[in-house]
Parts: C-alpha cells; sequence; structure tokens
C-alpha cells in the first residue's frame, strides 16, 4: 500500500481542533475537541489556563470517546498512567521540558495510556488516553466505529488531546521515525458561515472540523 492511500475514519465525533504544535511532526496530529465556536474551555478561557490552573473538566476533550479508526488488531495496549488532572499551561510546559522522558522509561512516559492497532500493511496509534478508560487488549479485533477509550491526560501530554500517528511498523522507537502521511476519510470544515463536506481530506494544523455523530 502506497502512503497516499492510507484513509482513516475519524477517531472522534462532533467539533475538534487538530494541531501541530512547535517540535510536533508533520504527519501526526493532536486532536482537541471545541465548541460551535472554537473554544477549547467548557469553563473558563485560554488566559485562565496560562496564568492560574484549571481542572482537566473544565476543557471539552477530558473523558471524549475515542473510537476505532480502522479494522484491525490490536498489538499494543496500556493503562497504567496516570492522568494530570489540574492543568496550567505555562507550568507544565516548563516541567515537560525540563523534566522530558527517556527511551529508558518507556513509551509510556511518551504517549501515556495508548492503543496500538495493525490495519493491514500499516499501523495507527493512539495516544495520552484517560487510564482505566481502554475497552479492549492486546490480540483484539477491532471494527471501525468501535468504542475503545477515552481522551485523557497522560504521558507527556501538558492538555487533554488525543494523539493521532499512522506508522509503518510497530516500533515506537525511534519516535517519529516510521511516519506516514493519512488522510481522514470524512469531515466538515465551515466556510463563511456554512458547513462544506470534506472527503478523503488530510487533517492541517489549527483547523477546526465537525464529525458525525
Amino acid at each position: 500500500m502506497q502512503p497516499r492511500d492510507i484513509v482513516i475514519e475519524p477517531p472522534v465525533k462532533g467539533y475538534w481542533a487538530t494541531y501541530n504544535p512547535p517540535g510536533h511532526p508533520g504527519l501526526a496530529f493532536d486532536f482537541l475537541a471545541v465548541d460551535e465556536y472554537k473554544s477549547l474551555y467548557s469553563k473558563g478561557n485560554f488566559l485562565r489556563h496560562l496564568v492560574s490552573s484549571i481542572p482537566v473538566e473544565d476543557t471539552y476533550t477530558w473523558s471524549k470517546p475515542v473510537f476505532s479508526p480502522v479494522d484491525g488488531v490490536v498489538v499494543g495496549c496500556h493503562d497504567l498512567e496516570e492522568d494530570r488532572l489540574k492543568i496550567s499551561f505555562a507550568c507544565d510546559l516548563i516541567s515537560l521540558m525540563r523534566n522530558k522522558p527517556h527511551v529508558t522509561d518507556g513509551f509510556g512516559a511518551f504517549g501515556g495510556n495508548h492503543i496500538f492497532i495493525q490495519a493491514g500493511e500499516y499501523y495507527v496509534l493512539l495516544c495520552h488516553l484517560k487510564r482505566d478508560s481502554i475497552k479492549v487488549h492486546i490480540g483484539e479485533s477491532v471494527k471501525i466505529g468501535q468504542l475503545l477509550a477515552e481522551v485523557g491526560n497522560s504521558g507527556a501530554s501538558i492538555q487533554p488531546h488525543l494523539h493521532v500517528q499512522v506508522m509503518s511498523n510497530d516500533q515506537y522507537f525511534p519516535l517519529f521515525a516510521n511516519l506516514l502521511p493519512f488522510k481522514l476519510s470524512r469531515g466538515k470544515i465551515k466556510k463563511d458561515k456554512k458547513w462544506s463536506i470534506l472527503e478523503n481530506f488530510q487533517p492541517a494544523n489549527k483547523m477546526h472540523y465537525s464529525f458525525e455523530e
């Protein structure tokens, strides 16, 4: 299968924003839930998150369901990492930079609780899941749309989000060395106050999409 042929289903439903933060690989995306006005916060705002601390429940992303984007087999599953339940953007970012995880800490220190699915000739990795929310196990076959887990704030994460990447093999390390480009099968984007249908599209940085409930 050629990389350009990889199309997966959206792993989430509702309104979401996709991001490639600084230092983030271009072929992987962070999904953060938003409301119809593109806000990340169900309570408060970014300023409060920046200068103070807020509970993860004040974000729309926390505990959102995660669905299988492919038919495949679970080849990796980790559910032992604690979630950070209070978040402070500046403090958490500085702490992460000062206390970067190492390969010897295991992939859970990076990706937190995660699910790794083999879908034929490629693999899909879903990271930063909520502890005790994972509903599948290694060796289990999964179907598109099957409920897998909930979004958390585990591993090297400074706020609740779902990290999604597609890989050419099942090796976690070196980080991001085996990424493949992928597209999402469907979604909608708002232009001029109207929703337009998208098919087989590559998500973009700082864009907002609607995925069918």
